[in-house]
Parts: structure tokens; sequence; C-alpha cells
């Protein structure tokens, strides 16, 4: 897999420059086309004890959202490294149906970049990245609301239990493997031999793509997400590589325990697949 085409989604305007700093440079890194995925969210239908809103009302907001998602993209643009290597793409719709388009759109792509959902001031949208990790069956970089700078590649951490979605995340993320100073496979012991644990095949399958992985093991805990956070801010890790985990529920997901830790207390950008 190489890294050629890459959606970046754009839900307000404050997000424009996280969101530009890390994805140009990425994108100059593998000389890859970004697309932005500006996300206007259609105001969702009143009540019905209150009637419909005034046709005015709908208007002006809807007006609004759109020239925020095209100031934001304009100065999006403007910092990009080759103007001709960016556009954008609208999608405007409830905010259910908008996580579903964007999920729909991020299939043809290599690689989405989206940003944390923000609680304290309710910037970003969670179901957002959920449909877009889950439902695109391409892989996700989540980046952290304080998210400063470039992308860094200095030093990946991947997250390794031997399971698909892990695999998968590892074979999505090995052009960015490759490019990294330092790569590290780390594994939860659970009191198992050294020989039993699933780390040992996978950094000889990485040595085999040229990458040279060392195999770290971590004693188990309850809550493998903040394990995770703790040990990349310790080794002060570029970026986490991990599967993302959930429960399916008819046409939804719950999230795995480790995944909604991770996506609730981030503070490195997360490379996620499903």
């Amino acid at each position: 897999m190489s890294v050629k085409d890459l959606l970046v989604v754009l839900e307000s305007a404050e997000a424009a420059d996280t969101l530009g700093a890390y994805a140009h440079s990425l994108a100059a890194a593998f000389d890859a086309h970004l697309t932005v995925c500006g996300v206007i969210a259609k105001m969702p239908p009143a009540p019905a004890f209150l009637g419909e809103y005034p046709f005015d009302l709908v208007q002006s907001v809807q007006a609004a959202a759109t020239r925020e998602i095209e100031q934001a993209y304009d100065k999006f643009a403007r910092a990009a490294p080759k103007p001709d290597g960016v556009q954008l793409v609208k999608i405007e719709a409830a905010p259910r149906a908008a996580a579903e388009a964007v999920a729909r759109l991020a299939r043809h792509y290599d690689l989405t970049i989206v940003l944390q959902p923000n609680a304290d001031t309710g910037r970003g949208d969670p179901a957002l990245v959920e449909s877009v990790l889950f439902h695109s069956g391409r892989a996700t970089i989540i980046l952290p609301f304080i998210q400063k700078g470039p992308a860094r590649l200095g030093k990946i951490i991947v997250a390794w239990d031997g399971g698909a979605a892990a695999a998968r995340a590892l074979g999505c993320a090995m052009p960015l493997l490759k490019r990294a100073g330092v790569v590290e496979v780390v594994t939860m012991t659970g009191g198992r031999s050294a020989a039993d644990l699933p780390g040992v095949d996978v950094t000889r399958h990485l040595a085999r793509h040229g990458v040279s992985a060392e195999l770290k093991m971590l004693p188990k805990g309850e809550d493998v997400g903040a394990l995770l956070l703790s040990y990349a801010a310790d080794e002060s890790a570029d970026m986490l590589v991990m599967g993302g985990y959930g429960h399916s529920r008819l046409r939804e997901f719950v999230l795995g325990g480790a995944t909604r830790t991770i996506l609730q207390t981030m503070t490195l950008p997360i490379f996620m697949a499903h």
C-alpha cells in the first residue's frame, strides 16, 4: 500500500490550523493529494410540539455554516505547499446522515484524517469519528484536539494483540512504519512466556518489510487504553498504531473499552483501522 490520496474531515473553522499543519506535512512526505471534506450539519427537525422551524431561521443557520466551512477551507488551502493538490468536497446533511456520508466518501481514499471531538467545547461529532473508523473499511488517523504542528514519525508504537483489527492496522500503517525512526511493538504479557507472545512473529514480519522493530512487553492491566497512552507518553512517541475495536449491535457499534479510552483521553495521533 502507498499513501497517495488523503481525506481530511473538516467540521469547523477552529480545526483548520490543526488539521492543516498535520495533513499538509504528511501529504508532502508521501507526495499525496489532499481532499478536504467540509461537513455542514443541517438543523435537525424540530420536536413535534414546537412545529417547524421558521424558514428564514433555517436558511440563516445553513448559510452561516456553509460560510464557516468555506472560510476554513480557504485558510487550509492557502497553507498548502501545492495549491493544486488540494480540493474541497462538501457534505450537507443532518448529523447522523453526515456521519454515514463521510464514511462512504472515505472508502475512496487511502487514509482519512479526523480531529478528536472536544467534549469541553462541544466541537466535533463523536459519531462521525466512529462511523469513519467502523464503516469506511479504511484506516484513520485521529488527531488529538491539542495537536500542534506538522506530522512527526520519529517514534511509532504499535499495539499488538494478534487480533484481526490489529493486523489490519499494522498492514495499513506499513508506509508510515517504513519512514519511522524507531518502531516498537507493544504487547501485554498476561503471565505468558516470551515464546508465546503474539508480537514475536509480527516483528519478524516487519523485518521482512525492512522495518526494524523492538518488541516490548507490558504487564496486562484492566485498562488497556490507559496503559498504552501512559506508555506512549513516557516514551515520547509520535504516533500509536492500533486496531479499532467495537461490538456490533444491529448496524451500530458500541466502542470497546480500550478504543473508548483512547478516543476520549488521547494526547498523540492515533492510527486506527477496523
